[in-house]
């Protein structure tokens, strides 16, 4: 064997041996990204169990904030229509017998007021709650959605890094 073959020789070795170090050192990167991945999976799992949790405490604020808001509502009309009453009794003492019919129309058309205008306030929160509810629907399905993407994309990627960590040189080394 002359110089220059001993030369491409020694330089074949060198680059086979390179090629294994190589491939050896892909595959720690292949075993380095399962790890990785795994971790991120099991973050993903409990992050999906949470936003369940996480709906069903905004659902319970929301429909406290409605119970609170109706009581308040309910509250303020109820003394609405006590001093109305207190109001027209009193009138009607005053007025006599002979006024009490228009004192008495006056006070039913206030007391409807009262009963209309508390239909209306329920009737608004109703609808507040009802978009509040919605609104964490749509969250929760956004949400879900998003994980199963990001769960998608780490099966994915740990396929990839399976192969990487089994890489062989020329399919026989390694």
């Amino acid at each position: 064997m002359g110089p220059l073959e001993a030369i491409a020789a020694a330089q074949l070795a060198i680059s086979v041996g390179t090629s294994i170090t190589g491939v050896g050192a892909e595959r720690q990167a292949g075993d380095r990204k399962q790890e990785y991945i795994k971790q991120q999976q099991s973050l993903l799992g409990g992050a999906d169990q949470q936003i369940g949790e996480l709906a069903g405490m905004k659902t319970e604020l929301a429909t406290d904030i409605y119970g609170t808001g109706l009581g308040q509502s309910m509250f303020k009309t109820g003394q609405d229509l006590y001093g109305l009453t207190r109001q027209g009794m009193g009138l009607s003492s005053q007025v006599g017998f002979a006024g009490s019919g228009q004192v008495d129309t006056q006070m039913q058309r206030g007391l409807e007021a009262g009963v209309q205008s508390f239909g209306f306030q329920r009737q608004g929160l109703q609808d507040v709650l009802g978009q509040k509810l919605m609104d964490i629907s749509e969250w929760e399905g956004a949400e879900t959605g998003r994980i199963q993407s990001e769960q998608a994309r780490l099966e994915y990627e740990m396929k990839e890094a399976q192969a990487q960590s089994k890489k062989k040189f020329l399919g026989i080394f390694g």
